[in-house]
């Protein structure tokens, strides 16, 4: 049973990070369109 949960505990990091990277990537997409849009504005 503890290598079972060893695995999982494996792959809810490998998920985990594929999370954080998704929000990093879409919050550094969000702030450069912000800076375009504000940039273009002026």
């Amino acid at each position: 049973m503890e290598e079972h949960s060893e695995q999982e505990k494996e792959l809810m990091k490998e998920q985990d990070s594929k999370v954080d990277a998704f929000a990093a990537v879409g919050i550094i997409l969000t702030l450069t369109a912000m800076a375009v849009f504000w940039v273009s504005s002026q």
